[in-house]
């Protein structure tokens, strides 16, 4: 029996290719999110540190004046932090669905595949029974003709 030969593996091959290059695209753009999300919570963790340390005892009006400085930079932070995760999630989701489209694309290819590939095997076992039930009569016909001549 010849082996099966799909005349779209090109074409399959092209699109598992592109779903990979999504898929690492993606994650790429998840780190991203991630890592912004993290530097969030250390800005977090920050501000709180600043905010308790601006009111300890034995610090004068510098040390106070210095505090809130650094408390406004790090909200001035924040903001730009959020404002970036916001567009990093944005990158993030339009990555997601060009991910899913390329895996939707090369799904329907190996399902093609799949479906033909069945078609094929099972044409290729009725022809096999075919010449099996051909080579079978020939042999029953044969033992027919001869056991008759005796």
């Amino acid at each position: 029996m010849r082996r099966f030969h799909f005349r779209l593996d090109r074409v399959l091959e092209v699109r598992e290719f592109a779903e990979k290059a999504a898929e690492a695209e993606l994650a790429k753009k998840s780190g991203a999110v991630a890592l912004l999300e993290l530097e969030l919570e250390e800005n977090a963790k920050a501000s709180f540190d600043a905010a308790r340390s601006r009111f300890r005892k034995g610090g004068n009006a510098q040390d106070f004046l210095a505090g809130e400085r650094y408390a406004v930079r790090l909200a001035q932070r924040r903001d730009g932090l959020m404002k970036g995760l916001a567009m990093a999630e944005a990158q993030r989701d339009r990555a997601r669905e060009a991910y899913v489209e390329a895996s939707r694309a090369r799904e329907l290819i190996t399902k093609l595949r799949e479906r033909a590939e069945a078609d094929y095997y099972k044409a290729a076992g009725r022809e096999e029974t075919k010449v099996l039930d051909d080579l079978a009569a020939m042999a029953r016909q044969r033992l027919a003709t001869a056991g008759g001549e005796r």
